[in-house]
């Protein structure tokens, strides 16, 4: 598949594909990357081509600012933007496929919130993130004041977004937000290296945990096992991966999943 965007380096390595943001000089979280992201998200969900995305940002310095303050002038005359931050942020969490943030630089405000979304992450160690928008009056609006708090606690997510100070990858990685990090030039290697892990992996049981997960932290652990758990258990139980997995297993073989 043939990945031309104006706003995103798209490239695919086997199963994988590795999204870069393209918008100089900041990664700004714009209305072209929204639209570009948008655009890759549904292309890749049903293509059997694809098993994992890589999103990560152009340049050393800044994986993303956040949003493009060029475009506030287009909402406060009360214009509605076409492509919806949080409708697309949404849709990253909840996608069928796993996606990993790649964060080679500083992630702040919506490229912090878009971190958040993805399901891993991997950060430079020399890099800082931070959701600085009560500087300018605002609030993060992108999902910050909901989803930092589950990652790293009610205290430490006020404090950041309260002062508007930035947190350094070392101390994310302590309190859970990040899976990894790594030096800047070895962040990308990292997180393909993982992406391609999770591609020869089982697609079909992969969704149900993340599904699993997800909707299980919104709810009570009795229902959380008893519901959510088992429907993914029911689901995967009659699946063809299944079958495989478990041939392989006896037959000690690595598994050939097919996603169905």
């Amino acid at each position: 598949m043939a990945f031309e965007y104006e706003k995103l380096n798209v490239e695919q390595d086997g199963k994988v594909v590795v999204a870069a943001i393209n918008h100089p000089p900041a990664n700004a979280m714009g209305q072209g990357v929204l639209r570009d992201l948008n655009d890759l998200l549904d292309r890749c969900e049903n293509d059997d081509n694809v098993r994992v995305i890589v999103i990560t940002g152009s340049g050393e310095k800044l994986f993303s600012a956040g949003a493009d303050i060029t475009e506030f002038a287009d909402l406060q005359k009360g214009n509605v933007p076409k492509y919806d931050g949080n409708e697309i942020y949404f849709k990253i969490e909840n996608y069928p496929k796993v996606i990993i943030a790649a964060i080679q630089g500083g992630a702040y405000g919506g490229g912090l919130e878009l971190a958040c979304c993805c399901h891993l992450r991997v950060m430079s160690e020399s890099a800082t993130l931070g959701l600085p928008e009560v500087k300018l009056g605002l609030n993060p609006g992108w999902g910050g004041t909901q989803r930092l708090p589950r990652f790293i606690g009610k205290t430490k997510a006020l404090e950041l977004m309260l002062t508007g100070n930035f947190m350094p990858a070392p101390e994310a990685l302590t309190l859970g937000l990040l899976n990894k990090v790594a030096p800047r030039e070895k962040v990308l290697d990292e997180a393909k290296a993982l992406a391609q892990k999770l591609a020869a992996g089982a697609p079909l049981a992969q969704r149900e945990i993340m599904k699993a997960v997800r909707l299980g932290l919104e709810t009570n652990i009795r229902e959380g096992v008893l519901v959510i758990e088992r429907a993914a258990s029911k689901t995967l139980q009659f699946s063809e991966d299944f079958a495989e997995g478990s041939k392989a297993f006896l037959e000690k073989r690595p598994p050939d999943f097919k996603g169905r």
